[in-house]
């Protein structure tokens, strides 16, 4: 069967702890300060911790302003369990932060393991009710934000750990979040600038862009591209719409993809088809000009 799915850098110190049972704990300190790359569509922040094989780069990649970003690890060291879409990872930014579980896709970066964060994350996991409301305003739109993390959240948060997938467990010693972060806020709003938005009013919308029906009802399986199937291949796509006044779409541009571009190719075409909206409102709630964003994975399922 065929399944197409929309899911709406110091040195190792190596020690012992108990996880079940006893696992190795790579812990790794920077070794250079962290690397802000401005694109048009995305903004990038990167950084290299420890030195020799135990090496790690970490990327966080953010496609709006929000609380959000997407993740991957590259390194030497990093090879995984393999699999499209495993849900077996476990992230987690200490010390105040909780764990949650992430599903992720391996590839390679020149000579080094890719580890790849399928979904968007944030500091922290949502909570239940937060889940409840998002979950919520997928099937039934409008659209539900939770509230910021907020910058103290931000500046406590100092390490981040990768368990479960690896031969060992990886410490990032990250040092407080909170400068990278508001790097990224800023260099996102920037972006949007871009776009051919108005910052200011984009900051001050009393309603974003609204489906009129969930957003994953504008993809089907016979979107997924012929050849890619027959080549076995899988994808994830990131897009964006530009949204007019009147709540159409008015443009489709890839932020992110693994390619092949058969798949962005698709997305876009299912989308500027399909998707319609109610248009975002002004501070005195007058229809603009906005955008949307979404995830697409194309995955094929035995």
């Amino acid at each position: 069967m065929r399944r197409f799915a929309l899911f709406a850098a110091g040195l190792g110190v190596l020690c012992s702890e108990a996880w079940g049972k006893a696992r190795e704990v790579v812990r790794l300190r920077p070794v250079e300060s962290w690397n802000l790359h401005y694109a048009d569509d995305s903004c990038r922040m990167a950084r290299t911790f420890g030195t020799g094989k135990h090496q790690v780069i970490l990327v966080l990649d953010r496609f709006e302003p929000s609380d959000w970003f997407r993740m991957m690890f590259v390194g030497k060291s990093l090879a995984a369990r393999t699999g499209f879409g495993r849900s077996d990872l476990k992230v987690r930014f200490g010390p105040n932060e909780e764990a949650f579980e992430e599903s992720f896709t391996t590839g390679s970066v020149g000579d080094k393991s890719a580890l790849i964060v399928n979904g968007a994350v944030r500091l922290a996991p949502l909570t239940k009710a937060e889940k409840e409301a998002h979950d919520e305003s997928i099937r039934r739109p409008p659209h539900v934000d939770p509230p910021p993390l907020g910058e103290a959240r931000e500046a406590a948060a100092s390490w981040l750990e990768l368990s479960k997938v690896l031969s060992h467990d990886l410490v990032l010693e990250t040092g407080s979040m909170a400068k990278p972060l508001a790097a990224l806020r800023e260099c996102s709003w920037e972006t949007v600038k871009l776009w051919g938005l108005d910052i200011d009013q984009q900051k001050r919308l009393t309603r974003k862009p609204n489906p009129t029906r969930p957003s994953y009802e504008w993809f089907n399986p016979k979107d997924y591209p012929p050849a890619m199937i027959r080549g076995g291949y899988q994808g994830i796509v990131n897009f964006r719409l530009i949204v007019d006044e009147k709540g159409a779409p008015t443009s489709c541009n890839i932020q992110e993809s693994t390619r092949p571009k058969e798949f962005d190719d698709a997305v876009c075409k299912a989308v500027m088809k399909r998707a319609r909206f109610e248009p975002a409102l002004d501070a005195q709630g007058k229809p603009v000009p906005s955008y949307w964003r979404q995830t697409v994975r194309f995955v094929l399922a035995a």
